[in-house]
């Protein structure tokens, strides 16, 4: 579980990093056509090779998107930025029970990776700041906790 923690950080690490950029021309050819064969509909996209992998970042139905490629050409991530309104009802829902007081505060990330889509988020739950991991059953971990 922490080596998957560790990629994930990794990735949004590297996809908000800038290694150097790169035009679509030079990204490799597998990549580019892997790429076209999941989001045929992107625009806007630019480049980014980091290490093993491409990053790209692209607008898919004017909704801000970051893919992670390997060489291979085998898509290993991606990661948009959601309102707490376009949570999943289950996460949502569980988030009240468990934080009855809680407001979400800022930006939630929405990662998907190994097949597994993750949310990631912060509340302010009475003097506390809480940062969450929540899956898409709704099951929630708290990955941080401290008091304002």
């Amino acid at each position: 579980m922490k080596s998957t923690a560790n990629i994930l950080t990794a990735i949004v690490m590297m996809i908000a990093s800038s290694a150097f950029a790169m035009d679509g021309d030079n990204v490799s050819a597998r990549v580019s056509a892997a790429f076209q064969l999941d989001f045929s509909k992107a625009s806007k996209v630019t480049w980014v090779k980091n290490s093993d992998f491409y990053f790209a970042s692209f607008l898919l139905y004017n909704v801000p998107v970051d893919a992670a490629y390997n060489e291979a050409g085998e898509l290993v991530g991606t990661s948009k930025k959601i309102t707490g309104e376009q949570l999943l009802l289950v996460v949502s829902l569980e988030i009240s029970r468990q934080f009855k007081t809680a407001d979400i505060t800022g930006p939630v990330y929405e990662l998907t990776f190994g097949g597994q889509t993750n949310y990631y988020l912060t509340l302010q739950h009475d003097q506390q700041l809480v940062k969450l991991k929540c899956n898409s059953s709704g099951d929630i971990e708290v990955e941080r906790s401290a008091y304002k």
